[in-house]
């Protein structure tokens, strides 16, 4: 199943870190006896604050994850790949895990990247202000 994440899609989460985002979703689901397997392929970009500067701009990611259903009763907390499923369920709601799985492809340091020129592409003004910062703290 392909489907696409959009803006809409991160306004379901309270305190979501992503507004904005163009994200396709693959899910790929293998059924056995015991269990099912969902591979969930991402890739798109969402709009991130620079981690240098605070200007946003819109992070490209692309990653590959699989989650294990199980049917029963289980506690999911303690295995962060597995969503337990009752035997009475006859659908999985994979959005909870979409979402962190699309915050867990974003690079710890986010930070603009630099042009074909190799110029940073963080806000010149802000740059600016902060050197002035360290300068003062350095001067102290």
């Amino acid at each position: 199943m392909d489907f696409e994440v959009d803006d809409s899609f991160f306004t379901f989460f309270d305190e979501s870190e992503i507004t904005r985002g163009d994200v396709q979703v693959s899910v790929q689901m293998i059924k056995s006896e015991r269990q099912l397997q969902f591979d969930i392929h991402l890739e798109g970009t969402v709009e991130v604050l620079c981690d240098r500067c605070l200007d946003s701009f819109d992070q490209d990611l692309e990653s590959d994850f699989t989650l294990y259903g199980k049917f029963g009763e289980g506690n999911s907390a303690e295995e962060l790949d597995v969503v337990w499923i009752p035997r009475s369920d006859h659908e999985v709601d994979l959005s909870g895990y979409i979402y962190e799985f699309i915050i867990l492809s974003l690079p710890i340091k986010r930070i603009h990247p630099e042009d074909e020129d190799g110029n940073s592409g963080c806000d010149p003004d802000m740059l600016d202000k902060l050197s002035e910062i360290v300068l003062i703290t350095d001067d102290e």
